[in-house]
């Protein structure tokens, strides 16, 4: 006669093991598939409108470029798309006159000395909460007067909000 095996308690842990993996990945899979897909449909575009100071004039015509693709540098989200209609303009600098009065003039520096004020807007996307605060990605805020730096592949600029709206 043959001998027939019989399962053990550590066969039938084994197959209990393998049954619940099987059952964790699908629910996880399931599960993330589904708030994806809610998550994309509930971000809208905005219209991010910012002001830089004291850039390189160089580095504001050489790498501020319409369709350029900026992230937030301390976490790496992704802050927006840089727009058509950038303006550029003489930085504003304070001189301290001979009597104590304090004017403000235009940079007169020549080469990388050269400073200059951008003001600019980026497509962000995003949504409100509850308050009407718009959020970047739908969890990072994003308000008028909030300081951020930023940087595309080729720069790294430290940027004042100075509206958001819908766009």
């Amino acid at each position: 006669m043959k001998n027939k095996k019989k399962l053990g308690a550590l066969d039938y842990c084994i197959i209990f093991a393998l049954i619940a993996v099987v059952v964790c990945f699908a629910v996880r899979y399931i599960g993330t598939d589904r708030s994806e897909v809610s998550e994309k449909v509930e971000l809208e575009d905005y219209i991010v409108s910012f002001r830089v100071c004291g850039i390189k004039d160089s580095s504001a015509k050489n790498y501020m470029m319409p369709g350029s693709k900026f992230y937030i540098k301390d976490t790496g989200v992704y802050f927006g798309e840089l727009r058509e209609g950038l303006t550029i303009r003489d930085a504003e600098t304070y001189y301290e006159l001979d009597n104590g009065e304090i004017v403000i003039g235009s940079n007169n520096a020549v080469g990388d000395l050269y400073r200059v004020d951008v003001d600019g807007s980026f497509t962000a996307q995003g949504k409100t909460d509850a308050n009407g605060k718009f959020l970047l990605g739908g969890n990072t805020y994003v308000g008028v007067n909030k300081t951020f730096i930023i940087q595309s592949k080729y720069l790294s600029i430290s940027i004042i909000v100075t509206d958001v709206r819908k766009a």
